[in-house]
């Protein structure tokens, strides 16, 4: 609805006209009422912790005392799974401090160690030559030229034995044979020695050999006896050590690691 009226303005009647007065509403879907919201839900925008603040945090809420407990890997906290050293030959033991205390009163007097059970009695053995070595004594050379064939050298360790064989120049064809025995000649066997290259002085000639020892010698023990066959041009030359035949005694003795030394690295495992 509209009306006019008249106003006075001033002392002066002037009328005034008046424009439509609409109440205007929304209508069906056009009506959106949106609830006037409360300060107190408005919350700041807060960044994510970083990986290195989230595993302070998760250390911290584990020690307490009444949270429970959970596992968690590194990976899941934004951490290496894996941590990697890198070490050289040439990089020291980081030993602690404690350890090396216990070595300052030297090597004798290391009693922390007398707590751990000793470790078991061992038995081992080697052998010994039963002669001299005929290439070290005097006018070796000449006897060479006398016998055809000389043992030179020889060295035995627990496992075996070898040596070398100096003999005469008698013809480019010839071999050079070990016979041996572990049973006082009962039996015996052969084997064939080697050429040692580049070894002719243009009088005489080098062949060298080694022997496994058989293992009934070594769980047995004995003596070892050998003498030298040398064949050339259809003809035998023997070297027996002047008919004593050259030996080689084994010895069987017990081995006990001194007590300083026993499960001495055992704090470090």
């Amino acid at each position: 609805s509209w009306s006019s009226q008249g106003m006075e303005l001033n002392g002066a009647s002037e009328p005034i006209e008046m424009h439509h007065v609409v109440d205007e509403r929304p209508r069906g879907r056009e009506s959106f009422l949106k609830p006037p919201q409360s300060p107190n839900l408005r919350r700041r925008c807060k960044s994510l912790p970083t990986p290195i603040e989230r595993a302070k945090l998760e250390i911290s809420r584990s020690r307490s005392p009444c949270s429970q407990k959970k596992v968690r890997f590194a990976d899941s906290l934004g951490l290496e799974l894996t941590s990697v050293k890198h070490f050289n030959d040439t990089d020291m033991p980081d030993v602690p401090e404690r350890i090396m205390a216990r070595f300052d009163r030297g090597p004798l007097h290391l009693n922390p160690f007398d707590k751990f059970p000793r470790a078991p009695t061992t038995q081992s053995s080697y052998m010994e030559l039963q002669f001299k070595n005929p290439g070290t004594l005097p006018g070796f050379t000449e006897k060479v030229k006398e016998l055809k064939v000389l043992l030179e050298c020889a060295e035995a360790d627990e496992f075996s034995l070898s040596g070398v064989v100096r003999v005469l120049n008698m013809a480019f064809e010839k071999s050079v044979y070990l016979r041996f025995s572990i049973n006082n000649w009962i039996t015996f066997m052969d084997s064939l020695t080697s050429y040692v290259p580049e070894s002719s002085d243009g009088v005489t000639d080098k062949f060298s050999f080694k022997i496994i020892t058989p293992t009934t010698f070594l769980e047995s023990g004995g003596t070892f006896q050998f003498a030298i066959r040398y064949c050339v041009g259809g003809d035998e030359y023997w070297d027996n050590n002047n008919g004593f035949n050259y030996k080689v005694r084994r010895h069987r003795f017990k081995i006990s690691p001194p007590r300083e030394w026993e499960d001495g690295w055992i704090h470090f495992i």
